[in-house]
């Protein structure tokens, strides 16, 4: 059985088509070349190679006989043993046997089993159709057209002569007219270039040139407007800048104020009146003569307070509540007309592990 047929239709599917018991055929890619002898480009193609070590049957070549001739898969790999062994025969009687369209394989001196690839297949599908291109010298097409003789047509060119002798007054009469309009400021048009054109007469008139006196009005400006828009603006600069560190100033008003700012404004006077009155029940409390008070504790439950007083009173001081600061009541040790007793109080109290602080009263 001749496999040829078998083995080019793999080597176009294919990289590797293995002959079992002989060898393995490799195809690899290579690119465009150039042969520098013969002047002649060769097309990218598949570069046919022979492994001897790949004998191994991986079942390629068999399943596509199998395939093609529609026989068992048995008998496909016994027909295809048979023939491998006609190979090795030739091999052996004449030292080399072929395979169309793939190459020549031979033995060596040393015994090893050689191949010649055929060059003039191409396994390469993306190439397939592609021709080899053979390149011509240079100077080959330029020697001979070197030998050539062009002959010239003397009617022709005395023609030319004539038409040129015409043509040149016409288009320097031409060119003239063209430039004597620009210069006189005409209009260039298609009817400018009429000979039989009446020229245009220039008025005798001239423009009369007289000095007009225009009044000019502006409009007054309201300055005291704008320097109460400016102090309004520079006292709410500082207001708000004064509002970050915790002062309060009142922005001028330059419009009087209405009712509810008037209703606003005494709300507010009466709390800033309780806040005095309550800080200044709370000082008459403590005592005129009384100018330094030793504070302990300030909570928001009343009970809390006077829990915290009857502990202190239990453990011999005089205590009592000391006013109000916000919604919180304070919790006085004692009152003390020196600070010097004040803070002689003070240290006994934080040696044993309290926290106080001296408010003064005056």
């Amino acid at each position: 059985m001749r496999l040829d047929p078998f083995i080019t239709d793999l080597l176009y599917e294919h990289d590797c088509v293995i002959l079992p018991e002989l060898g393995g055929l490799v195809a690899n890619y290579r690119s465009a070349r150039l042969n520098v002898i013969s002047h002649v480009i060769q097309p990218p193609c598949k570069s046919i190679g022979f492994n001897p070590s790949l004998k191994y049957n991986d079942g390629l070549l068999t399943n596509y006989i199998s395939a093609v001739l529609g026989i068992s898969y048995k008998e496909a790999a016994d027909q295809l043993a048979n023939t491998i062994a006609e190979y090795h025969q030739a091999l052996h009687n004449e030292g080399r046997f072929s395979i169309d369209r793939v190459g020549i394989f031979y033995k060596d001196r040393f015994g090893q089993v050689q191949f010649i690839p055929e060059e003039q297949e191409n396994f390469l599908l993306s190439s397939y159709g592609l021709k080899p291109i053979q390149l011509k010298l240079a100077g080959s097409d330029e020697k001979q057209s070197e030998g050539k003789v062009i002959p010239i047509d003397r009617n022709k060119a005395l023609r030319w002569k004539v038409a040129a002798a015409i043509m040149l007054p016409a288009l320097l009469a031409g060119s003239w007219i063209l430039g004597s309009r620009v210069n006189g400021h005409d209009e260039l048009s298609l009817g400018s270039l009429n000979p039989f054109k009446e020229p245009k007469k220039q008025s005798t008139f001239a423009p009369v040139s007289s000095n007009w006196d225009l009044s000019m009005s502006f409009p007054e400006t309201d300055y005291s407007r704008l320097l109460n828009d400016s102090v309004t603006s520079i006292v709410n600069f500082v207001s708000g800048t004064s509002e970050a560190r915790g002062v309060v100033i009142q922005p001028v008003k330059t419009q009087e104020p209405n009712e509810s700012e008037i209703r606003e404004n005494s709300a507010v006077e009466r709390s800033k009146e309780r806040s005095n009155s309550s800080t200044k029940s709370a000082r008459d409390a403590a005592g005129s003569t009384s100018a330094y008070t030793l504070i302990g504790g300030a909570f928001r439950v009343k009970e809390n307070a006077l829990r915290l007083i009857q502990q202190l009173k239990s453990q011999g001081y005089d205590a009592q509540l000391a006013g109000m600061k916000e919604d919180m009541y304070l919790v006085a040790y004692g009152h003390f007309a020196t600070r010097r007793d004040a803070e002689a109080v003070k240290s006994k109290v934080q040696s044993a592990g309290g926290s106080v602080w001296i408010r003064t009263n005056q």
